[in-house]
């Protein structure tokens, strides 16, 4: 409609223009990337973006600094219920 203001789409929040490229390294470096990105809490293509603006220098694209402070959060979090879980179980005698 005309004279109202564009909503914001609904979803994730743009992470900004960013440059799409496709990626080739050897076949075995897929599961321990994978798993590095998993341990990281982020996903695989955040995960690469971090490790080349660091190879490269560069600063740290906000998004994935935004995805690894989320990824602390959620692990100190898991790790706060899993110590409470700990003073809740029954002692053995």
């Amino acid at each position: 409609k005309q004279g109202m203001p564009a909503r914001a789409k609904p979803g994730r929040r743009s992470y900004g223009p960013r440059a799409v490229r496709t990626v080739r390294y050897p076949e075995a470096y897929d599961p321990i990337l994978e798993r590095l990105a998993a341990e990281s809490g982020i996903p695989l293509s955040s995960w690469l973006a971090l490790a080349v603006s660091q190879q490269a220098g560069l600063e740290i694209p906000d998004y994935v600094k935004d995805e690894l402070e989320k990824a602390a959060r959620e692990r100190a979090t898991r790790e706060a219920e899993q110590e409470l879980d700990m003073l809740d179980m029954p002692k053995s005698a």
